[in-house]
Parts: C-alpha cells; structure tokens; sequence
C-alpha cells in the first residue's frame, strides 16, 4: 500500500480542523440566528441606498452605513414596534369580541341572517359537510381566533418577559446590519474567492442570487406593507371596524401567500359586513380591495423589481408554509429565499455547466468525425 504523502496529511489535518472551527462558528451563531436573519433582510432591502449614500459622504461607506442604520431604525423598525403594540391590543379587544359574540348566540344568529340571504343557497350546500364532519362552527370560529390571539400575543409577551434578551438581540441586529450595509461587499467578494469556481462562473454566481434575492425580499417588504396599508385605510374608513389595524397586519402576512392571499381577509371582512346589515360598506370595501389591494402587486413589482423576481406559484407557497412551520415568522422570508438560491443554482448549473460538458463532447466527437471521414 503507498503511504499518505506529507501534503496529503497536511491537507486532510487542515479540513478537519477547518471543518472543526466552522461548526464552533456555527454554534456561536446559532444563538443570534434570528438578530442576524432580520438583519439580512433589511440589508437586503435597503443596500441599494448604500451606494447613493457613499457617493453622498465622498466615498466614507462607515458615515453612510451609520447613517442608513440610523434612517432603516427611525422608518422601519420603531414604526414596527409602535405597531406591534398596537396590533397586540386590537388582538386582544378583538378575541374579547369573538368570545362575547360566541357565548351570547350572536355567531348563530349570524348563521340564520346567511341561511334567510341569497347566499342561503350555498349555505344548504355546505352545512351537510359541516354535520358530516361534526363540525361546530362556533367552536371553529373560537378555536381559530384564540390560536391567532394566542400566536400573536404570545411572541409579544415572550419579549416582554425577556426583555434584556430582547434589547441585546436589538442591538445585535443593528450592529451586524451596520457592518452589512458598510462591508457588505468586502464580504461578498471574500466569500467569492473561497469557492473552487472559475472567475468568470464565480462572478455569474454571485450576480444572478444577489439580484433574484434582493427581488425577493424587496418584492415581499414592499408588497406587503404597500397591501397592509391600503387595506387598512379600506377597513378604517370604508368598513369602519375599531380593530383596522389587526385586520390591514394579517392582510400584510396574508399578501405574502400567493393565490388570493389579501383576498382571504379582506373578503372575509367584506362578508361579514354584507352578513350584519351594511351592505353599502361592504360593496365599498371589496370594491376599494380589489382595485387598489390586491392589485398592488402588479405596480409594485414592475416598477421597483423588474423582471427580477420570477417564481413559480405553487413551489413559493410550499416554501413559505414549509418556511413559516420550520422557522416561525422568519420562514416566510427564510423560505422563498432557500427557494430563490436552489433556482438560481440549478439555472446556473444548466446553463453553464451543462452546455460546457456538452461543448467538450462535441470538441472530443470532432477529431474522430474527421478520421471516420479521412
């Protein structure tokens, strides 16, 4: 048997011990995958101001990370806390409302009110399934708004109770997105030079995922607020519900479904309207929700993504449930994302890697063609 040579030796001594240190990188990580996750994406959502703001500051990448640290901090995310607070306290009231409702027979009143309207048709049609299945609606109704109470109000009690844990991964997240924003590049072209590729495959790599993934998290972010706002105007102002802001915030988490998603709240919110005596209003909401609602993705991505994010319907809705079940909240960005990468890989392996081989069967078949020939 030949002997390991030194450079063998050394070189599977070094893997180990490299594989080794990138395991304990990863379990020092592991603790602030969240912080870090959120810091990525509004990396990812903003980085395109970076260079604008360099240009801006001659040149100094540190004033202008610190200062779109700053602008990310005042526009995003104290916003999302004042509006976490309030999203809780309208849960809260609106479980409240439900349970009362419940308890006092105002949901089977609300079932007659459906059975004596025009919808009393497809009401007769669907209450056998409901008796085969014995299922009681009220009990559906109350089990579904206490799990989204309980979902909602649970991530924000959990803050609250670990709240020195919560401002310490808040400052975690805002110092990582500060070295993003300002080094992201460095990091990017480091991370570059470490893969075993061509330069010219590397640099294919790198452009295709930074442009599909900032598509993706800049489509997700900017259709669901812009979605989440305008609803929440419908629900205010045409609908008229005291707890608008809860409603416009599942629009937003709904947004990011595809297939309709909006549409699952905001037409819910439309019947129950028609269904308690306002049909007037629920005319005007569901007319505002599908003009302006749920078209707003057909503007958004058009006019500040491009042609960029292209993904297929029912493979994104696996990876944003199987994302949401996995990793909680954080999947419905994690998701798409993962999604977005094994695309961008198996295109770029068809399209480089797969025509090279291709290329180099049809050099090697050209000189025996030609002794064939000869």
């Amino acid at each position: 048997m030949p002997l390991v040579s030194r450079e063998q030796l050394f070189a599977a001594f070094f893997f180990a011990v490299f594989l080794i240190l990138l395991y304990q990188l990863y379990l020092f990580l592991s603790a602030f995958f969240a912080p870090l996750l959120w810091a990525a994406v509004l990396a990812l959502t903003f980085y395109p101001l970076t260079t604008s703001l360099a240009r801006l500051f001659r040149g100094n990448r540190t004033l202008a990370a610190f200062a779109l640290v700053l602008a990310v901090t005042v526009v995003a995310i104290l916003p999302s806390f004042f509006l976490g607070s309030v999203v809780v306290r309208e849960t809260t009231r609106a479980y409240r409302r439900v349970h009362l409702a419940v308890q006092q027979g105002e949901l089977l009143q609300l079932i007659e009110q459906l059975r004596a309207s025009r919808l009393g048709g497809l009401w007769s049609h669907v209450a056998p399934w409901f008796a085969q299945f014995n299922v009681d609606l009220s009990e559906l109704v109350l089990r579904s708004s206490n799990w989204i109470s309980d979902q909602i109000v649970g991530h924000a009690t959990s803050l609250a109770r670990n709240l020195l844990v919560s401002v310490a991964y808040f400052v975690f997240m805002l110092v990582a997105l500060f070295f993003l924003f300002r080094d992201g590049d460095a990091m990017a072209a480091r991370l570059r030079d470490l893969l075993p590729m061509e330069r010219e495959h590397k640099d294919e790599v790198f452009a295709r995922l930074y442009a599909t993934l900032t598509a993706v998290v800049q489509s997700m972010v900017l259709t669901a607020a812009t979605q989440g706002l305008l609803a929440g105007l419908g629900f205010w102002l045409i609908g008229g519900f005291s707890f608008s802001v809860l409603l416009a915030f599942l629009t937003a988490l709904a947004s990011l479904i595809p297939i309709a998603g909006a549409f699952l709240v905001w037409g819910s919110a439309s019947l129950v309207l028609a269904l308690t005596g306002h049909p007037a209003q629920a005319a005007g909401l569901a007319l505002w929700s599908a003009l302006f609602v749920s078209t707003a993705d057909n503007w958004i991505k058009p006019l500040f993504i491009g042609g960029r994010a292209r993904l297929p319907t029912f493979p994104l809705l696996i990876s944003i449930l199987g994302g949401l079940k996995v990793y909680g909240f954080l999947g419905v960005f994690l998701g798409p994302v993962v999604l977005t990468i094994l695309l961008a890989f198996i295109d770029i392996y068809r399209e480089l890697y797969r025509e090279a081989a291709l290329t180099r069967v049809v050099v090697a078949q050209e000189p025996r063609d030609r002794a064939a020939s000869g």
